[in-house]
């Protein structure tokens, strides 16, 4: 589209500038623009809105597409880990034609409420998206569940505790599972580092390389401006990451898949180095009506390394699975 060619055509002006400048001495501002372009492009490429639920004690922000109605499923998209809403631009376009779809920022993360005294466990993240379904009004007619990583955890646990007018669930590379290897990413976690929450850009370009299959071709100046985002919350994020890792939600997802009687996908990618793809095997021999897929080229980042791939899968699976009904979505 003209449009595609437009945006990249702007936003690879601003960024080659920004190089120049950077190497004159800084040009963060123009890089703030670049990005900030590049993510609106994406979201108005994808056909979603930003919205808003605010309740007594808490704010969900969220990427809305389409509208709800009985010829159409509902999908709802959980992230991972520090990651975001807009991880799901590219897959929430594919589904367009299909499917009315809401992406969440997860609880704690992006523009939703971020309260460093929550609990924020497995279980406490899947009563806050319980909350949302049921502001939304998801629960009252059916809908569909989709996670990434951590965000897979939650949806897989979130499967098997509310069933009712759930008419399907996709996990790809889902945390909560025990390891059958021990991962480069886990094999970290015993030397007492963490991939996940890099603190300069060395640490960030083995984040890139342990996330990504093919790791992108970033500037350092980049990956700086990148650690200026994410460090000042990681203290927060470290808080979170402790609670994930308590002995009672480390494995919620292994201890709740038997309970898990809604048609499942489960996706992983052949290369990831953070979650061992062996979880795909758990996940199909224990799970009545699940379908598992490897996806070849992909390492742990489905959602952006094999959109296309993940969200034809996705589209098929929803479209299979949807049943019809009355719609009344707030």
């Amino acid at each position: 589209m003209l449009t595609d060619w437009i945006a990249w055509l702007v936003v690879g002006i601003l960024l080659c500038v920004s190089t120049l400048f950077m190497r004159l001495g800084g040009a963060a501002p123009l890089f703030d623009l670049a990005l900030a372009i590049y993510l609106r492009w994406r979201q108005f490429r994808s056909g979603a809105t930003k919205k808003l639920i605010q309740l007594s004690d808490y704010k969900f922000m969220y990427l809305e597409q389409g509208r709800a109605c009985a010829e159409k499923p509902t999908v709802l998209l959980l992230h991972g880990f520090t990651s975001g809403k807009e991880e799901w631009s590219e897959i929430m376009r594919l589904l367009r034609p299909v499917a009315h779809v809401i992406a969440i920022d997860m609880p704690g993360h992006g523009e939703t409420t971020r309260n460093p005294r929550g609990d924020h466990s497995i279980a406490g993240s899947v009563a806050r998206i319980r909350q949302f379904v049921e502001a939304k009004g998801l629960h009252e007619h059916g809908y569909h569940v989709v996670g990434s990583s951590w965000g897979g955890h939650v949806a897989g646990v979130y499967a098997s505790k509310y069933p009712h007018n759930l008419h399907s669930a996709s996990l790809m590379c889902p945390s909560g599972l025990e390891p059958q290897k021990v991962t480069r990413f886990v094999r970290s976690l015993m030397e007492g580092r963490n991939y996940l929450l890099p603190v300069d850009s060395s640490e960030f370009q083995e984040f890139l390389s342990c996330v990504f299959y093919r790791q992108p071709p970033l500037p350092r100046w980049a990956l700086a401006i990148g650690l200026r985002d994410r460090v000042p919350h990681y203290p927060f994020f470290e808080t979170v990451f402790d609670q994930l890792m308590e002995t009672d939600q480390r494995f919620l997802l292994q201890k709740s898949l038997a309970d898990i009687k809604t048609p499942t996908l489960a996706m992983w990618g052949k290369y990831d180095q953070v979650l061992d793809p062996s979880g795909l095997d758990i996940l199909c021999g224990s799970i009545a009506n699940c379908h598992g897929h490897v996806l070849d080229e992909c390492g742990h980042t489905v959602a952006i390394e094999q959109a296309a791939a993940a969200g034809n899968l996705i589209k098929d699976h929803v479209v299979k699975h949807h049943r019809s009904g009355v719609v009344n979505i707030r």
